[in-house]
């Protein structure tokens, strides 16, 4: 988390304005050498008392002797005078001249006003990227440096709305996060390296998720210096940002698909193996309970359950759909079969999330490719009781691209607009000659008509394919402020 800091390190204040650290090393002085002679220690010669006389030689010679100690003592003390004068001596003129001359160019140092920096801001969010899973917050300033300083670890910043988020991935080197004084979170774009005058275009993508009411805001626009000790603001600039938020207006992002495999390996006549898959993102920042997700088969085709569901890997068939990433977490999924209507029940979503999963089971029915095809399966996401979102999704015709060996013996099946046989691959009981040659993504066939087979029938792949079932969890982590 990046914290307000109210004292920068040098090495940023530096980068900003090398005048300062100047300037502060200008104010150190030379230290001069204050020691004093203490006098107090210098005995003065005593005089005769009036009318004291002398009481003979020894008493003369004493006093010639103290006279003598008394003159040499008074000579060491005026050396020592003579030495500490010259120590003491006052500064020139010129030194006080030149001292006077620091300070007097230290105060005309001119002052860093964050208005001269001059600068204008815009942003929109692009339309939902929906194999990325987020939206981009598209970012362009224009900035002109008429301060007289170069700049350098410097970030121009204004507020988010509070209920969007930036997501851990892209470009993080091109901004900084972090939280304001006003409790906001504030989205700070890096500026290159300008000197003074300089002017510079800078465009940053920023990924988000969220839902917001905020649709145009104009704001201020903030300069701060962000070092490893956190950041300070410099003040305000002279510009502003407007940024346009309408995008955000989406709670959930949901898709859902359903494929008729035409050609899958050990089905009776008529039967033919089903695929569904679906993908749900919240796409506010708060988690979001009682999840669940609905398929409805509609009439014309009959659902066959399975006994029980297993996790697997993503068909070939889904795998454009379903855009797995390798760090992606995979759970079971459990499908609840009524008629033909699946239940899944997801739970919690977590804001910004994404979630997505296939299950298959097997159809039956005696219409033709062309009136399957042409089928609708409708889709439901429910936040607890409530429907949040609701599509419709045709049945896609595509192929099976399994393992299983096929088989060299199936009977040719003639294509009624050629007369010309053709071969089907997989397993078929088919000796209906008026069956028709599919139109399906990848190839394969499908029985026109056949009579009505028992699970117990099937055998082969689709035992393999009944428990057919992943759900896949693909997380989005915010930028913590």
């Amino acid at each position: 988390m990046l914290k307000k800091a109210s004292i920068l390190s040098l090495g940023a204040i530096v980068a900003l304005s090398p005048g300062i650290t100047a300037s502060a090393e200008d104010g150190l002085k030379e230290k001069q050498n204050e020691e004093l002679v203490n006098t107090d220690s210098v005995i003065p010669v005593e005089e005769t008392k009036e009318g004291e006389k002398s009481s003979g030689k020894a008493e003369l010679k004493k006093e010639s002797r103290e006279d003598s100690e008394r003159s040499k003592e008074k000579e060491e003390t005026s050396e020592k005078l003579e030495i500490n004068t010259e120590e003491v001596q006052q500064p020139s003129d010129n030194e006080n001249n030149k001292e006077k001359s620091e300070e007097k160019e230290e105060d005309n140092e001119p002052e860093f006003i964050a208005s001269d920096i001059q600068g204008t801001l815009s942003g929109s969010i692009s339309a939902f990227n929906e194999k990325e899973g987020h939206y981009y917050l598209n970012v362009k300033v224009n900035i002109t440096n008429r301060s007289l300083y170069d700049l350098e670890d410097t970030y121009v910043g204004f507020s988010l709305p509070k209920d969007i988020r930036v997501l851990e991935i892209g470009d993080a080197s091109a901004f900084e996060l972090f939280e304001g004084d006003n409790g906001a979170n504030n989205l700070a774009i890096k500026l290159p390296r300008m000197k003074a005058g300089a002017a510079k275009e800078i465009n940053v993508k920023v990924p988000v998720v969220g839902k917001t009411s905020a649709k145009a805001v104009n704001s201020s626009l903030e300069l701060f210096v962000i070092s490893p000790e956190g950041y300070v603001s410099l003040g305000k600039i002279s510009g502003n940002a407007n940024v346009n938020y309408a995008n955000l207006k989406e709670e959930w992002h949901f898709n859902g698909v359903a494929q008729a495999l035409t050609d899958f390996p050990g089905l009776p006549k008529n039967h033919f193996g089903m695929q569904f898959g679906f993908k749900l993102q919240n796409l506010t920042i708060e988690k979001v309970n009682n999840t669940k997700v609905e398929f409805i088969v509609p009439n014309g085709v009959k659902i066959h359950k399975p006994d029980q569901y297993e996790e697997a890997d993503i068909p070939e068939a889904l795998k454009e759909f379903l855009n797995r990433d390798s760090g992606d977490i995979s759970e079971s999924l459990t499908i609840n079969w009524s008629g033909n209507t699946a239940k899944i029940n997801i739970g919690s979503v977590d804001g910004g999330h994404i979630y997505q999963g296939f299950f298959s089971a097997v159809g039956e029915s005696k219409l033709s490719l062309d009136t399957i095809k042409g089928l609708k399966v409708k889709i439901i996401l429910n936040n607890g009781s409530k429907t949040v979102r609701e599509l419709t999704v045709p049945i896609e015709l595509v192929s099976y691209k399994g393992t299983f060996e096929k088989d060299n013996t199936v009977t040719p099946v003639k294509n009624p607009n050629t007369n010309n046989p053709v071969k089907q691959t997989g397993f078929s009981n088919n000796t209906n000659s008026t069956s028709t040659k599919s139109k399906t993504v990848e190839g394969g066939l499908l029985p026109k008509t056949a009579s009505t087979y028992p699970l117990g029938a099937l055998a082969g792949g689709m035992i393999a394919m009944l428990g057919a079932a992943i759900l896949v969890i693909r997380k989005r982590f915010f930028y913590k402020v």
